[in-house]
């Protein structure tokens, strides 16, 4: 499932990634370019990640204190949160083999 949320603060995300198990963030930006590459990975990756997993993706643009507060200084960046700590991060993206890979040593 990928949703696109805009959270009100650090606090909101917080909760949400308490509330689900395992959740990809993808930290982008409507004028980003590589940005528009991931979302076609992401909808690929989407269709083979089990229904506990959920793709997230905030709009740095619209969320400025959550870039501040994880200091994203390029997009898109992407992290895993396992009931609700971030376990891995990464700047940039990866091929969607790759990352369902990564994502389902998480699941385990």
């Amino acid at each position: 499932m990928i949703i696109k949320n805009d959270f009100e603060d650090l606090n909101s995300l917080e909760e949400f990634t308490k509330q689900h198990p395992l959740v990809l963030v993808d930290f982008y930006a409507d004028w980003c370019e590589p940005c528009k590459m991931l979302d076609e990975i992401l909808s690929e990756l989407d269709k083979d990640l089990p229904s506990t997993v959920v793709i997230c993706k905030i709009d740095i643009d619209k969320n400025p204190s959550l870039q501040k507060h994880f200091s994203i200084m390029s997009v898109p960046t992407l992290m895993i949160f396992k009931d609700g700590s971030m376990e891995w991060r990464m700047p940039g993206f990866e091929l969607a083999q790759d990352l369902k890979k990564r994502i389902e040593a998480f699941l385990n």
